[in-house]
C-alpha cells in the first residue's frame, strides 16, 4: 500500500466527506484511513476495507501516536477531521515523494473554510519561534506532513507529553531534522482547507488552553536550547492517561456534549 493517511477524530459526523475528498486527491494511489478516538464511525465509512477505527479517550496527540502504529502504508500523511481536500494534490505529491524527503503538506485554515493562501515563511520554524537558539530558522513546521512510515517509527513518533499535535509535530520534525540529512519541502499546492474554529468557540476550547497553558511552555524549555533530542519510544503514549480529563469525564460522552 502506498499510503496511510491517519489522525485523531471526534468529528465523527464530517469524516464522511473528508473520506471522499481524500479519495478525489488520492486519486492514482491506494490508501488506508486510520482513524482514533473516542466516538465510532458512521456505518457507511466503518464498512469500507481500507478505513481502521482504534477507540480511545485519550489526548488528540496519543490518539493519533496510536492511529500511526496501525498504519501500513510505505508513506504516512498527518492531518486533521475538520479538512476537505482539493482534486489530485496528494497524488501529485506521491509522484515525487523520495524516503529522504518530508513534505509539507500546505493548508489553508479559516472559519467555514474562509481561510486564505499562506506564505511559504509561514511553514517555517523562523515565523513561528524567532531566535531560539535551540533551533534552526530553516527547519520546516508544517505538521500535516508526507514522510516514510519507516523514518517516523524510527523517530519514535510524536512525544505524546504535547497533548496537541502542533508542538508535537514541530518537535517531531525539529528531531528528525537536527539527525538527518532530510529535504523538507512544501506542496506545490494547497492539499486541504480547514473549517477552522479560534480561540474558545465550539469545541476548541480543550485545544486552546492545552497549547497555551501546557504544551507551549513545555516546548519553550526543551527546545529554547540547544538540545540533542532525537529517537523517542513509539510507544511513549502509553505514558499518556486513557482519559484526557480536559475533554472527557469517561465513556458517556457524545460530540454534541463536547460544543
Amino acid at each position: 500500500m502506498k499510503l496511510s493517511v491517519f489522525l485523531p477524530t471526534i468529528r465523527t459526523h464530517l469524516l464522511e466527506k473528508w473520506y471522499e475528498t481524500v479519495s478525489q486527491s488520492c486519486s492514482r494511489h491506494d490508501f488506508e484511513a486510520v482513524f482514533c478516538g473516542p466516538f465510532d464511525l458512521p456505518p457507511t465509512l466503518s464498512s469500507k476495507p481500507n478505513v481502521k477505527f482504534i477507540k480511545d479517550f485519550g489526548n488528540p496527540t496519543r490518539a493519533a501516536q496510536i492511529a500511526a502504529t496501525q498504519c501500513e502504508g510505505e508513506y504516512l500523511y498527518h492531518t486533521t477531521d475538520d479538512v476537505t481536500f482539493f482534486p489530485d494534490v496528494i497524488s501529485n505529491e506521491l509522484d515525487k515523494m523520495e524516503k529522504s524527503k518530508i513534505i509539507g503538506m500546505r493548508y489553508r485554515e479559516g472559519e467555514q473554510h474562509s481561510g486564505h493562501l499562506l506564505h511559504d515563511s509561514y511553514w517555517y520554524a523562523h515565523e513561528a519561534y524567532g531566535e531560539m537558539p535551540g533551533i534552526n530558522p530553516k527547519w520546516g513546521i508544517c505538521v500535516h506532513f508526507l514522510m516514510s512510515r519507516k523514518l517516523f517509527i524510527r523517530y519514535g513518533g510524536f512525544d505524546c507529553r504535547w497533548q496537541y499535535l502542533n508542538h508535537a509535530g514541530h518537535d517531531l520534525l525539529f528531531r528528525i531534522q537536527q539527525n538527518e540529512n532530510i529535504q523538507y519541502s512544501l506542496s506545490k499546492e494547497e492539499a486541504c482547507s480547514a473549517d477552522w474554529m479560534p480561540n474558545i468557540t465550539g469545541d476548541h476550547a480543550p485545544i486552546h488552553f492545552t497549547q497555551t497553558e501546557d504544551d507551549a511552555p513545555l516546548f519553550h524549555r526543551e527546545w529554547f536550547f540547544k538540545n540533542n533530542r532525537g529517537i523517542i519510544p513509539l510507544e511513549n503514549y502509553k505514558d499518556q492517561p486513557k482519559v484526557w480529563k480536559k475533554r472527557f469525564s469517561g465513556e458517556e460522552e457524545r460530540y454534541g456534549d463536547l460544543q
